[in-house]
């Protein structure tokens, strides 16, 4: 892009309208895992610079999104805002839970996303977590992080954060998205809300749009 960009005879024309998402996920399958407490989640969330994330690691292609969805994504609900970027509540956060000398933590990427991930393993140790770093290639990874093909039990998967990404192709993200990674798909490593359940339900039942993407945004919510 940037050798079209120097062109005299050529101009880039970004265009945002991507259907990929990047996102980390927790480990809350791990034995003892620490991410139940969502006070811990958030402490990585608030200590994550987006905006410095995009601008550095990714050279300004990417938007910030406050749940799943991009904006361009059905079902994207534009009033929502992220996290803020707060390191100093994110060390706050670390205090409340026990951690007053911060938490060790693994993060694993996939070689694709090894910049963004060094990024955010910075990040993450100026908000007060001592990071480990794992970069892994494209036969290990799927091995981590699809429940199907672990290389040992769930439990016994030591990392704590995934960094991933999801292009919705289909732009159906309740099956996609919100069935993959959060209600008993492959790659779901949370705890199921009984409510985005729900959601998610009554979706599958709905067939006009417009109710489906207003539940949608619910389970963007």
């Amino acid at each position: 892009t940037l050798r079209v960009a120097q062109s005299p005879f050529a101009t880039v024309v970004k265009k945002r309208g991507s259907l990929t998402t990047v996102f980390g996920q927790f480990n809350l399958r791990k034995r003892q895992s620490p991410w139940h407490d969502i006070r811990l989640r958030q402490a990585v969330n608030v200590a994550i610079n987006r905006a410095d994330l995009i601008r550095y690691a990714t050279k300004g292609n990417g938007e910030i999104i406050p749940a799943l969805l991009p904006p361009k994504a059905f079902g994207h609900d534009p009033a929502l805002t992220p996290y803020p970027f707060d390191p100093e509540k994110a060390r706050h956060l670390l205090r409340d839970t026990g951690y007053p000398d911060g938490l060790s933590v693994t993060l694993i990427a996939p070689e694709d996303l090894a910049v963004q991930a060094t990024v955010i393993s910075k990040m993450l140790e100026q908000g007060g977590f001592t990071v480990t770093l794992q970069v892994l290639d494209s036969a290990v990874y799927p091995r981590k992080t699809v429940l199907n093909h672990l290389d040992q039990p769930a439990e016994e998967q030591t990392w704590d954060i995934a960094l991933t990404r999801l292009t919705g192709w289909m732009n159906f993200p309740a099956f996609q998205l919100y069935q993959y990674f959060a209600l008993g798909g492959p790659y779901d490593w949370g705890n199921e809300p009984p409510e985005l359940r729900r959601l998610y339900e009554q979706v599958l039942r709905t067939v006009d749009r417009e109710p489906q993407r207003l539940l949608l945004q619910q389970m963007e919510r």
